[in-house]
């Protein structure tokens, strides 16, 4: 028997499945005309609360940061509305997640991705 919150759990990880293989700047920018840029990260950072309750930690710095956090950052450098809202981003970021968890998700990354992540969630 499983609960509702294990659906929704399941549901959002296998949304964030088919999404990363799909994943792509231009389909970020389709998405930001049908909703408000700034709420993109508002809905991937309540997503990323339900998947950390349900399946770990681990899971949910993959989705939030490993996918939706780099990929915005990489849409900001072309786009001034992107940019804007990196900030505000990268701030409920920090609200998700303690600062242990985020240095040991940066640690156990490839040197160059460490480096970019180490850029991107340290920016002053």
């Amino acid at each position: 028997m499983t609960t509702g919150g294990a659906v929704v759990g399941r549901r959002c990880l296998a949304r964030a499945a088919a999404e990363r293989e799909r994943l792509h700047t231009t389909c970020l920018e389709r998405y930001s005309f049908r909703v408000p840029f700034e709420k993109i990260w508002v809905e991937q950072c309540r997503a990323t609360k339900r998947i950390k309750r349900s399946f770990g930690a681990k899971s949910a710095l993959d989705y939030l940061i490993g996918e939706k956090l780099i990929t915005f950052a990489e849409v900001a450098e072309d786009k001034p509305e992107f940019a804007k809202e990196l900030p505000k981003f990268l701030a409920a970021v920090w609200r998700v997640f303690n600062e242990y968890e985020i240095a040991g998700y940066v640690a156990t990354r490839r040197p160059s991705a460490k480096r970019s992540l180490r850029r991107l969630l340290y920016m002053h």
